[in-house]
């Protein structure tokens, strides 16, 4: 049987910044690829943190190994990612957008996160809801990207397999129900108008994590935020809560 290859879409590759012993793993969200999320990256890797940001697997190269990949081997692609920081680093802190996010909180559930950082979580995605018993696999349109700020661009397909907006369901329907178990320091980040996850969801987030926590609220941003208005003072806050949490665990 012929095994084919799909060629990463130019940019959307992983990327990697070496820094200091605090790693930060920054993970996009569902559809997306590490572009949405290589500014910050970026201002974070001048602020001294070494930082990777993984290709989830299917994302960033053609809508039909998409349809292919599965919320676990997406889960792998995270994996793989700590324990790259694991091997260089003393504090390992995932960092999740969307998707991403929801990744983070398995992360931290299965203990290989020291803390972590979500940013509009996805713990529900209504526009999606109607797929969940959809048992045909069907590719749709899928809408712009959820970006306030005017004249950004975010590498996404143009179209998604229904099978994978399953896949990011039965995620969700995974995770939701065991948020109160998180036991790692726990930041979590959400836009005040999202029109993709609900802000609510977040909200309701932070009260169920028993862990220490923060909440920030970002005003200018909507959902894909580390590519919005709010994308320095993003950095800034996930930075200072990396040092924190790094201070805190030598002490």
């Amino acid at each position: 049987m012929t095994t084919i290859t799909y060629p990463v879409i130019p940019g959307a590759g992983a990327f990697y910044y070496e820094g200091n012993d605090i790693g930060i793993l920054l993970c996009h969200g569902f559809n997306g690829t590490p572009q949405s999320v290589r500014d910050v990256g970026i201002d974070l890797m001048e602020k001294g943190f070494t930082v990777y940001a993984p290709r989830l697997k299917g994302h960033g190269t053609d809508p039909e190994e998409f349809r292919q990949s599965t919320h676990r081997c997406w889960y792998e692609s995270m994996e793989d990612g700590i324990n790259l920081l694991r091997e260089r680093c003393r504090h390992v802190v995932v960092v999740g957008q969307s998707m991403g996010g929801t990744l983070a909180m398995k992360a931290a559930l299965s203990g290989q996160a020291d803390a972590i950082v979500t940013i509009n979580a996805a713990l529900s995605v209504p526009g999606y809801a109607c797929h969940a018993k959809d048992d045909v696999c069907r590719f749709i349109d899928e809408d712009e990207p959820d970006i306030c700020a005017p004249g950004v661009y975010e590498i996404v397909y143009d179209k998604v397999p229904t099978s994978a907006i399953r896949e990011l369901l039965a995620l969700i329907e995974e995770v939701r129900p065991m948020v109160a178990e998180v036991n790692v320091p726990t930041c979590v980040i959400h836009s005040a108008i999202d029109n993709v996850v609900p802000p609510e969801d977040s909200v309701w987030l932070y009260e169920q994590v028993r862990a220490p926590k923060q909440r920030e609220v970002l005003e200018q941003s909507y959902h894909v935020a580390t590519m919005d208005h709010d994308r320095e003072r993003l950095a800034d806050v996930i930075g200072a809560f990396c040092e924190q949490v790094a201070t805190v665990s030598k002490m």
